[in-house]
């Protein structure tokens, strides 16, 4: 550790006891971190936490803790029978219970230790608070934290060790409290242990990427967090429209249609849930189970048949930790496949995952997007006819006006579809766009927006039509679901967020099926609302983060394994092709390429500079020393070469002295070129007019 500490050098680096300390409570501050960003701790509660180790950090550098625990009682024993007293009255989750006891152990054991093994505590709790994070966070940011963390603990046990190295493990607080003070952690250093740790890290990638992928089911947790109020079986009036305040992204779609990307409609339907029954304020799903189907990962569930599919799609779905259980599908889904083990399905054709956990989750879904207008054009079960169309045709207690305009807005000999479609233009055309619906009069809520408030969102404009239909004799039914419009053209994906949530109108209409039918009108807002090429990329990066890290699976490992297969054979292929080029096959790509030729250009000139100005030294960059340095230094590399070494402990004069095997030529530019070094390197003397050139003869004279 010679070449990285230096003793009484302040200026070479920090302190280090100040690195130990810094990064012991760094890593401690990331472990906290990680249960903020897990939403396993409140914000507030974390930051209270981080700010206990802020001030922790300054008692201890002036050397006011740590301190010996007290002798009469174990903490972390007391906190034990604290955290059981609490749970047997008051009952909380237990991984809620578990954090709190681990950030309290953390805490104290900053302030209190009985030897410098401590430390290691420390440590171990750091990394158990990494390990609950990575099963709550599922976002880009756990890469950075990761990283943070692995570097930050590597840099832990290096500064550890050199602690252990001066005075033991079994050293008491009041012996550790100055050790390290007199000697500096060189930045030498840091850059070659960074370097030693990236490498590290690129291999840990290696073996991730490598290693055989094993279903970890067993680590999903269930967050204990029920289905998102808009897309359960039970919804009332103005839930979606509180979902649509919330900008997160639900999920990200890659289109592929005989292999290519296919870019659907600027604006795509991902049907969710259908309910049927209708209160006054709440809608229902009363619909009974079809199937349930366990899935095992590449076998899949046949859907639905389309007996002439107009455009098949491929449907790649990334969806984040939204949490519902509910599968989203654009046009007739053919066949899902995906991370999901049991799949159900209501006589609504919604689909639904049986899985506890409802972390991020990944589908296959094919399916004929070739006529969007028509979502399912099977009838209803043989064995629920004796309900239908009953089942759509229920409505509470109605508002005579409410009927009297239904009945207004259709001929009584209109086909059913020419009755959907006038409903349809009358809320669409009369009636405008709002997210704002506080309620201002005591009224039933449809009655207030078709005759008072004359606007809405969604879901109003969804429920009137859905009772207009029904007061009209049409089977109808509410979807809820999303409207996605968001494409991002970097990565060639579509983005579906909780801003997006929708909600339309199924129709039965005789020999078509059941209908889409959206009375809503565009929100102004969104007309003015542009894509953000910055915003772009780091969606494409969390994407990539799902798609190669998340959801890495064996599947993929294949896939990866082929890419290689094919692309080592293309270059053994490329390179038995390959010929040197000739001049003029050069001269004409520089000409096709003139940017090649300047960035080679610049790059050469930038590396004369670097090279002019800084030398390796095997492990960092560092300032060329001064000319005198250099003749010495390759004075004596050449005097080594004959067998002639100096002595660490003898000076120049000392050396010069003991040059006996020399002949006296050679002793003659020694002793010339020791002068020279001498005068300059240690009076700062400027060079005479040649003088450089001079020293570099006698050199070779050597």
């Amino acid at each position: 550790m010679k070449t990285f500490l230096s003793i009484n050098s302040p200026n070479q680096g920090p302190r280090l006891r100040t690195c130990f300390i810094g990064f012991t409570y760094l890593l401690a501050g990331l472990g906290v971190a990680c249960l903020i960003f897990g939403a396993v701790i409140p914000l507030a509660a974390g930051i209270l936490c981080l700010t206990a180790l802020a001030v922790c950090f300054t008692l201890e550098l002036y050397r006011k803790i740590p301190i010996l625990p007290p002798m009469k009682f174990s903490v972390w024993v007391t906190g034990l029978i604290v955290l059981t007293v609490v749970y047997l009255i008051w009952k909380p989750p237990i991984l809620d219970l578990t954090v709190w006891f681990l950030v309290f152990i953390l805490l104290t054991r900053f302030v209190f230790k009985s030897e410098l093994n401590d430390y290691l505590y420390g440590y171990l709790i750091s990394i158990v608070c990494l390990l609950i994070g990575a099963l709550f966070i599922q976002d880009l940011v756990f890469g950075a934290l990761f990283f943070s963390f692995y570097l930050v603990l590597c840099w832990c046990l290096m500064f550890y060790n050199m602690m252990v190295e001066r005075v033991g493990t079994r050293c008491p607080p009041s012996g550790f409290h100055h050790a390290g003070d007199q000697e500096a952690a060189g930045f030498s250093l840091f850059g070659l242990s960074a370097t030693m740790i990236l490498a590290s890290f690129l291999l840990t990638a290696a073996i991730f990427v490598s290693f055989p992928r094993l279903g970890l089911g067993f680590l999903a947790l269930d967050t204990g967090e029920g289905a998102v109020s808009g897309f359960s079986k039970r919804v009332e009036l103005g839930e979606v429209g509180r979902i649509k305040q919330n900008d997160s992204v639900v999920m990200r779609v890659e289109f592929r249609k005989n292999g290519q990307v296919f870019r659907p409609p600027p604006r795509v339907l991902w049907r969710g849930v259908t309910l049927d029954h209708y209160d006054g304020k709440t809608w229902i799903s009363t619909m009974p189970l079809a199937w349930q189907f366990f899935n095992h990962r590449g076998q899949g569930k046949w859907l639905f048949t389309v007996p002439a599919p107009k455009e098949t799609v491929v449907q790649e779905v990334y969806m984040e930790a939204f949490h519902t259980p509910v599968v989203f599908t654009y046009g007739i889904p053919v066949k899902i496949d995906g991370t999901f083990k049991k799949i159900q399905m209501d006589q609504g054709f919604s689909l639904e995952t049986q899985d506890r956990h409802s972390g991020p989750r990944r589908f296959t879904l094919i399916a004929d997007v070739g006529n969007t207008q028509t979502n399912y054009p099977q009838p209803v079960y043989f064995h629920q006819r004796n309900l239908f169309p009953k089942r759509f045709l229920q409505l509470p207690e109605t508002a005579p006006r409410t009927a009297q305009l239904a009945h207004s807005l259709v001929d009584g000999t209109d086909p059913d579809a020419v009755k959907a479609y006038k409903i349809l233009a009358y809320l669409k055309n009369n009636y405008g766009y709002s997210l704002d619906m506080e309620r201002k009069i005591h009224k039933g809520a449809l009655e207030e927006f078709l005759f008072e408030r004359r606007e809405g969102h969604c879901e109003y404009f969804a429920s009137a039509m859905a009772v207009l239909l029904r007061l009209n004799g049409i089977p109808s039914r509410i979807v809820n679901g999303f409207a996605g419009t968001e494409w991002n053209d970097l990565g060639q994906y579509m983005v579906v967020r909780q801003a997006d949530a929708h909600s339309w109108v199924e129709a039965y209409i005789p020999g078509l099926g059941w209908k889409v039918y959206d009375p809503t009108p565009p929100d102004p807002a969104a007309l003015f609302e542009t894509s953000n090429p910055l915003a772009q990329r780091f969606d494409l990066m969390r994407l990539y983060w799902q798609r190669y890290v998340i959801q890495y699976s064996i599947q993929d490992q294949i896939q990866l394994a082929n890419y290689f297969e094919r692309e080592t054979r293309n270059f053994k292929d490329r390179w038995q092709e390959w010929k040197i080029p000739s001049l003029s096959e050069m001269l004409d790509s520089l000409h096709n390429h003139p940017w090649a030729l300047g960035w080679a250009v610049a790059g050469f000139l930038a590396w004369c500079i670097l090279a002019r100005k800084y030398q390796w030294q095997g492990t960092s960059w560092a300032p060329r020393p001064p000319f005198a340095v250099r003749a010495y230094r390759q004075m004596l590399k050449r005097l080594a070469a004959r067998g002639i070494f100096k002595p660490k402990n003898a000076t120049h004069l000392e050396f010069l002295k003991a040059l006996h095997s020399l002949s006296p030529d050679q002793r003659e530019a020694v002793e010339a070129i020791t002068r020279f070094y001498e005068r300059h390197r240690f009076g700062n003397l400027p060079f005479i007019p040649g003088e450089q050139h001079q020293i570099k003869t006698l050199i070779r004279q050597v």
